[in-house]
């Protein structure tokens, strides 16, 4: 059974190697690959959505406290003047031909408000960017319909590059009307309580109650993924919803580091504590060097049929994850487990 020194000792060896791998930016790499595994043809990627989620992570560990701060500064740099976010850096090639999303967004601005640090007011704009039926809409752009003046002033000027904004849509499998479990998960965690938050509740609950976890969201298939970001999500909003997801979670048998770390937080958030068998376990995978394996927490998307259904991804989809990503929320799950306050 792991001892409370033996999990601070991990911890200590992660955020060394953590800190040693996090650019000078404050950005934590991230590698893309078509190869499920991330073993092949892996190449980096610079990109915002991992940061933002390692700048939540480091959080719960005192010890990590130097390379958070430097990964909030990071997302500071990267925002935009409206406190929104692309999935892509500044420095990416492809960085403009995004729109802003609310994954992104939500994730940055949840983690810099959780640090207290200002940043300009995107809660009108999000909310503003939800469909008839109360659900966020996944990307930030130009809707058919009123969506607000601020929202309109806002998304409007994406079509002085109406061009690339079309071939975005047309060339990726990402629609201007998509709906996604996860997205929302995350937009109602960093929103909290609003009004109208209950449709989003109620999408999210009906999702864990029809067993739809790996086919309820566009841009992740792992149900390990899914249910962190629910299980942070739904936690005192939807008794049956967590009595659901503790219990699915407890019975599953996650397949390596990132799975195994996934489940540890989903129960912190859920109100439980993991056995300890399983931090040994995740303890276990830990490498000499202090970090864990790379593996797959995200991808490039697949196709809404007609009926709501995804069809697999496409063998070129690109996947992203690496090993800092997968060691922040190791650091994040052992932290927890410890009982260590968030920050």
């Amino acid at each position: 059974m792991p001892t409370g020194p033996e999990v601070e000792a991990a911890l200590a060896r992660a955020v060394a190697w953590l800190e040693r791998e996090q650019r000078p930016s404050g950005e934590f790499p991230v590698l893309a690959s078509t190869d499920p595994t991330l073993e092949e043809r892996a190449e980096a990627d610079p990109s915002v959505f991992p940061t933002a989620l390692l700048a939540h992570s480091l959080s719960f560990w005192p010890g990590a406290a130097a390379a958070q701060r430097r990964a909030l500064a990071f997302l500071q740099a990267e925002m935009d003047r409206f406190g929104l976010w692309r999935h892509w850096t500044r420095a990416h090639p492809h960085h403009r031909e995004l729109p802003p999303d609310v994954d992104d967004t939500s994730c940055a601005s949840a983690a810099l408000a959780a640090a207290g640090l200002a940043f300009p007011d995107n809660r009108p704009l999000l909310l503003a960017n939800r469909d008839r039926e109360g659900r966020f809409f996944t990307w930030l752009s130009p809707r058919l319909r009123w969506s607000g003046t601020k929202h309109l002033a806002v998304t409007l000027r994406q079509l002085r590059h109406a061009p690339t904004l079309w071939l975005f849509f047309r060339r990726t499998s990402a629609a201007p009307r998509d709906v996604d479990a996860a997205v929302n998960a995350n937009a109602l965690f960093y929103l909290g309580a609003f009004e109208g938050d209950e449709a989003v509740v109620a999408f999210l609950a009906s999702a864990v109650a029809e067993g739809a976890e790996t086919r309820c969201d566009k841009w992740y298939e792992n149900r390990f993924v899914i249910w962190y970001f629910l299980s942070r999500a739904l936690a005192g909003r939807s008794a049956g919803a967590e009595e659901t997801l503790r219990a699915r979670v407890a019975a599953a048998a996650p397949a390596g580091a990132l799975e195994a770390a996934l489940a540890l937080c989903a129960l912190a958030s859920l109100g439980g504590r993991a056995p300890a068998e399983a931090v040994a376990r995740l303890l276990g995978l830990q490498r000499p060097d202090g970090a864990w394996p790379r593996a797959a927490f995200y991808h490039g998307g697949r196709e809404r049929r007609r009926d709501g259904a995804f069809a697999e991804p496409h063998p070129d989809t690109p996947r992203w994850g690496s090993e800092a990503l997968t060691t922040g929320l190791c650091i994040e799950a052992l932290a927890r487990w410890l009982g260590e306050p968030a920050r």
